[in-house]
Order: C-alpha cells, then structure tokens, then sequence
C-alpha cells in the first residue's frame, strides 16, 4: 500500500562487497559508524547512563531496538515496512546491509526481534508485502526475494523462492499495488520499471517494463473512480543518467502491460534530483520530495506539491517547507496527514488538510545534535498499522516504534526524583494522569531500574487516586543505576515516566571529593610506553567537530574544552586528524580516593568519554582500554574496554573497590588505537570526577542530625506542622503521619 527506499547513505570507509546505487553517488562520504549503546523499551524503562536525549513534540517513543539487537557486523538499517498476521499481530519488517530483522510490535513498547534472515549485502534494500508474503530486493543484486510470514507469530518466517527474470538482478526499490496485484521493481542499475503478477504470490512473473529513463522510486494507484477510473497509474520519480538529467515525474499509464503510455514527464522548477512522492487522499495532488536541492542549492528541506488532477498536463501548485536544512527523503500520506523522513531533522508530522498550505504538527529527531544537509539519520517511517504506531528506520540507529498525538499518560513526580537511593530501598512516587477519554490499566503500574546486572522491575501500589508508590530494590552501594515508572493505557500503548529513566546512585549521601572538566591542564599527560600513532594524538581543546568526532565537550559538564584524539580544522572531514597506524595515551594525575571519607563510605570515579570506529571497532584491535591504577600508575588494572560506536557523550561510573583498593593514588588511562588497518577512530574524554557515597542511613526522624531521636527533634517537626519542613514519609506535608514516624524511633 506504499513505497519507500531510495538512493542512501553509504559511507566513507565502504567494504568492497557493499555495492553503490549509482557511480559518481556524492551520498558516499557521508557514512558514519552505526550506533552500538543500548536501546529503549517504555515496559523496561529508560536507560542506565549516557541516556540518549531526542527532541520531540508530539510523538512518544515506545521502543527503540539499535542494530545490535539484529546481529554482529550490521553497518545500516534502511527500509522499514510494517505487516498484519493473520491474527492480526503486527510486526516491522526491518532493512539492514545484511538481509531482513522481523520485530513484533504488538505490544508497541515492549518490541521484540522474531527473526533475521540474510540477503545480499548492501546498503540499500527494500521490502514489501502482499497478503503472508515479503518481497525482498537490494542493490546488492541476487533479484527479489520471496519470504513466506504464515508462521510469523510462531517466531518462523522462511525464504521460499528467488525471483531472478527481469535481466539485471539489482533493485533500487519495490511498490506493490495491492489494489490490482502487480510487483514493480524500479531502478537496480540504469532500470525503469520492470512489473511482476502476484495471481501466484510465491511465484511473481515478469509481464511488463517501462525502460524510457531510470526511475528511483515509483508510487502506483489503481484509480477507484473519477475520469481515470479502473487505471493503474504509475508516478516515477527519476530521469536519466540515473535520475540526475532531466530529473522529474513521469506519469505512466500501466494498465495494460503490453501497452504502457507516457501521460506526461514533468520538470518541476529547480529539480536536482526527483526522488519519491505520494498522493493526497483525493488525488488531486502529489507531494514530492528531491534529494539534491539542499546540497546544491543551500535551500532548506522543501516539498513540492504537484497538481496532478489532469495526469497529462502536472504543475507545481505550491511548496512546503519547514526551514530546517535537513535533506528530506520518504514520505507518506494517512488521511490529511503527511510522514515525512528527513534524514538528519528526523520524523516530521504535517497536516495536510490544505494541500496548498501544510502545517508541521508534530516532530521526532532520532538523529541529535545536528539538522545538517548530510544523508545520516532517519530514511523511513510506515504510518498505516491499522493500530496506529508509526515505524521508523534509522540509517545507524535501527528500528524505532513511536506513537503520534498527546502521550496518553502523563508522569509527574511532586517528592520530585532522588538521584540517590537508599541501598536498602527506597519509596519513590508517581502521579499518572490518562487523557480523556483513557484511563490507567489496572496492575499494570510498575518501577523498572537498570543496574548492570540487568532490569528490575518492581509492581507499583496506588495509594490513592493516580497517585503510585513503588519501593526501589536492595542494591549495592555505590552501585550504578537508571529507574522509571512504566504503565499501560486503556488503549493497549506502555508508556514510560519520565523518559529516559533518571540516572541514579545507590547511596545517602553524596561528597565530591575531586572534579576536572578540563578547563585548566590540572596534570593530565599524554603519551605513555608504546605509544606509536602517527596522527590523532590526545589534545585539549575546544572541538571543531566531524561526522566521527564531537563538535563541544560534553553538554552535562560545564566549559568548553575536553581531550580528544586530534584536532582537525574548521569544516574538516571525518578522518583529518583521526588516530592512524598505533595507540595514543592519555594518563590522569593522582586522585585523592580516601582522604576525608567518612566510615562506610563507598568512592566512584566518573568520567563522559566518546568513542567512534567506522568498522564497529574489534575487541583488542581499534578499540579504547581505559585502565585504573592506585599506586600512581605503577601497575594498572582494567577498568573497561570500549567499542561501541556510541557516537556520543557517555556518562561511565565505576566503584573503585571493585577494581582496586581505593588509595591517594588513583590514575586513569584512556589508550586510543588504530590497530586494524584502515578504520577511522576517535575517541575524547570530559568532566572526570571522584565521588564518595555514603551507605549510612541517617536516622529516621533524627531532624536536628544529633545522631538520636529525642524531644528537640518533637519540637522541630511540631514547629514545622502544616509544612515541609518536618516531612518525614515523602507527601511534602508536615502532619499526623510524620509524628508517627518520629515517635516510633524514639531514642
């Protein structure tokens, strides 16, 4: 019922199998390396450190599955497609440089992978369905893959057929109008369209082409009424020398295969390079997006709505834009209701009622930090689950599962969010709120924390109207963690409070005992035995930025500068000033673990590091060790080693005792390398501190701090009554609750 797919990003450092989609494609320096963190489930809750922070407005994350999660090795997602079992399960079809990730989406906020089966390995991919069956094609060549879903909800879907007629075995993208029963497969090569029939699904049979010029996507409607009533009408994006001459939309008349006529080949005003469209519900327009005009003519992502209601004479009635600099890419129309993919701004929700004047109604940027014109980020979204959810794919990111309109909870927290938990437990409480017309689903309230062992998840009791308490797990101190509330709406969706979780530490007390966010040089060296790298050394500054490296230090901290692996210049390249051909060193001053540490108290060392690697870094080869010593670097200790391609800030937190004994002698090392040949490594280290938490509860009801529970303390909370100044079970009131508390720890 739709399209998708078109020419993507590849990057810099292609392996020599990955296949290009056209010769000369500038989109090839644009590749970085492909996320490796952990992902985003609302029924887990959010992340334990380094959350991922992504701007929205109007549309809920409800799960984020990263490459990772589909297996090793995978460079790219792509295409996304969404499918109804039988059952009427539904799941995202996923594109990746290795095959097809199958996810179940049912429950759109705990997705889950189902499968993965190989195909050719390329960076562009595309897949369609047509009743229990997906259809498969790459650029990589090897035709059109045929998967049979029946068993999907069984976690079985197998490959039952390769279609190989057709000549040319590379595909571009693939449209099935399931309206009138025909595959068409665009581009692969210097291709137009070549058509397949479904009558035998398992088995499409070549029965048509359309060669005048290549077409980089097509979109096909059989036309239920009006003057064209009964045509299969295909809209090609393309032209010729692949699509960059003469770069338009052919309307083609495809009803009769052995007779397809050209209505019309349009050139809109300022074609760069036509690559994809859709038409409004009515017909009367097509919205069309160009991939070239940002990078060559330095306007902003921009739309052209084409009136087509005569398909022999189209012109340009109007354009959109929402003057972000982002390279627009998919599109697709529910109703009046515009999803566009905009590679490095993101989801873009627009309405479209009036299709002379649309209007951005809502947005979600998966790709932070930077809207540049550069083919990075969000390449695809499906909009037509019949639940609802909007898929989107993610060129380093991977899968992502959202819900469109107000959040159907909303989490408020009026004892606020502790950042320290007790190590014993500790109640922490939620207000949820449904919108009208929903309400929150019994049982189904919980308090999920993250540690490093793994997730937690502990039922949450209502104490009153919308309002939960959940008392957090025993847990080690010193120890780690992110916590959120989960709960499930009326309307089936699992939504998180807040989102991402709050990163936390298990203790009671908290004192810094040493801080360096790098804006003066407080001892830090650079260089230590075996160092060899011949470029990319360590070095303070304020970073210039690449696609690989950051552009400031680490937005939590404070200042401008941090270490990183070489200095390019301003508007550099990915690769100027990387780490080459060995290892560079980067070693701490002597940090103060112990003295004035109280008795019980438990010392963590804190430091933001990044870490980039355009081959997905190999453990022992091109990645980062980081080493801890306490005895003033005499011997070391490994603290971790590094190589996900997190491509961002990390907070990293680590209790000294489980490493070393804590001394006056603590040092870190961060070891960059560039080991394996020709991979593009940079790495950068921000605000490092020593933090000693203290375990030692303080007494209950002890409001003087005198260490005893006595009649000073009945005077302070009655002098307090009414307010928060006595507080003592978390309700922000002083009151009868909190002189019970007091009297039961008398003495």
């Amino acid at each position: 019922m739709r399209t998708s797919l078109t020419l993507a990003i590849v990057g810099a450092a292609i392996c020599g199998s990955l296949l290009v989609a056209h010769v000369d494609d500038s989109k090839i320096f644009d590749r970085i390396p492909s996320y490796q963190g952990p992902g985003y489930r609302a029924a887990e809750g959010g992340l334990a450190g380094g959350s991922t922070q992504f701007d929205a407005n109007g549309v809920v994350l409800l799960s984020w599955l990263p490459l990772s999660e589909f297996g090793s090795g995978i460079n790219n997602a792509n295409v996304v497609e969404g499918y109804v079992s039988q059952s009427g399960r539904e799941y995202a079809l996923l594109g990746i440089s290795s095959g097809v990730g199958f996810v179940e989406v049912t429950d759109p906020g705990n997705a889950q992978v189902v499968a993965v089966l190989p195909g050719p390995e390329s960076l562009w991919r595309d897949i369609r369905t047509f009743g229990p069956y997906a259809y498969a094609g790459s650029e990589g060549g090897g035709g059109i893959q045929v998967f049979d879903l029946n068993q999907i909800d069984s976690g079985i879907v197998t490959q039952i057929n390769t279609i190989i007629t057709g000549g040319n075995l590379s595909t571009h993208t693939i449209f099935v109008d399931k309206a009138s029963g025909f595959l068409y497969r665009a581009g692969g090569g210097s291709n137009g369209i070549r058509i397949y029939s479904l009558i035998n699904p398992t088995t499409p049979v070549l029965v048509g082409q359309w060669q005048d010029r290549y077409t980089h996507e097509v979109t096909v409607v059989t036309y239920p009424d009006g003057p064209y009533a009964g045509k299969q009408i295909a809209f090609c994006c393309g032209g010729f020398n692949g699509g960059f001459v003469n770069s338009g939309l052919s309307i083609v008349d495809v009803t009769d295969k052995s007779n397809i006529i050209v209505l019309s080949n349009y050139e809109y005003p300022n074609a760069q390079y036509s690559h994809q469209g859709w038409l409004t519900e009515d017909r009367k327009y097509f919205i069309l997006n160009d991939e070239k005009d940002e990078q060559n003519l330095g306007i902003p992502g921009t739309s052209r709505i084409l009136n087509v209601e005569n398909l022999s004479a189209p012109f340009q009635a109007a354009t959109w834009t929402n003057g972000n600099p982002a390279i627009d890419h998919n599109l697709y129309m529910r109703g009046t209701t515009a999803f566009l993919s905009n590679y490095r701004s993101g989801l873009r929700v627009v309405d479209v009622a009036d299709p002379l004047a649309p209007v951005e109604i809502a947005y979600f940027d998966t790709f932070p930090g930077s809207d540049s014109p550069n083919f990075n980020g969000l390449w695809d979204n499906d909009p037509f689950l019949p639940s609802g959810i909007v898929l989107g794919s993610d060129i380093e990111r991977g899968l992502f599962v959202w819900y469109v309109g107000a959040t159907p909870l909303t989490f408020t927290f009026p004892s606020g969010l502790p950042t320290l938990l007790a190590p014993a437990g500790q109640t922490i409480r939620a207000v949820i709120d449904a919108a009208e017309g929903l309400a929150v689903e019994k049982g189904s309230v919980v308090l999920n924390v993250q540690t490093s062992a793994g997730l937690v998840t502990v039922p949450a009791v209502e104490v009153e109207a919308n309002t939960y308490e959940a008392l957090s797990p025993a847990l080690e101190c010193g120890e780690a963690l992110s916590y959120s509330f989960a709960a499930t709406s009326s309307n089936g969706l699992t939504v998180a409070g807040p989102q991402p979780g709050v990163d936390a530490i298990a203790a009671v007390s908290e004192t810094v005992g040493f801080t360096d966010n790098f804006e003066r040089n407080l001892g830090w060296t650079i260089g230590a035995a075996g160092d060899n790298a011949t470029s990319g050394v360590w070095t303070r500054v304020d970073p210039n930025g690449t696609t690989a490296q950051p552009e400031d230090d680490n937005p939590a901290g404070t200042g401008a500068l941090c270490f990183i692996t070489g200095q390019g210049p301003v508007g550099g390249s990915a690769g100027e000033a990387d780490v080459d051909n060995g290892s560079t060193s980067l070693v701490s001053p002597n940090f103060d673990a112990v003295t004035g540490a109280e008795d019980g108290d438990e010392p963590v060392i804190e430091y933001y590091r990044w870490y980039s690697n355009n081959l997905g870094g190999a453990p022992g080869l091109d990645s980062m060790p980081v080493h801890i010593s306490n005895n003033g670097g005499a011997t070391w200790t490994l603290l971790e080693t590094v190589s996900e391609n997190a491509s961002a800030w990390v907070r990293k937190s680590f209790r000294i005792a489980d490493f070393v004994t804590p001394t006056a002698q603590i040092r870190l090392k961060f070891v960059a390398r560039d080991l394996d040949g020709g991979s593009l490594v940079e790495a950068g280290v921000d605000d490092v501190r020593i933090v000693r938490f203290g375990c030692v509860a303080a007494i209950v009801g002890d409001l003087d701090g005198d260490g005893d529970v006595d009649g000073a303390d009945l005077g302070e909370l009655l002098a307090n009554w009414g307010t928060a100044g006595g507080d003592l079970d978390g309700d922000g009131v002083t009151d009868g609750s909190d002189l019970g508390i007091l009297l039961s720890n008398w003495g």
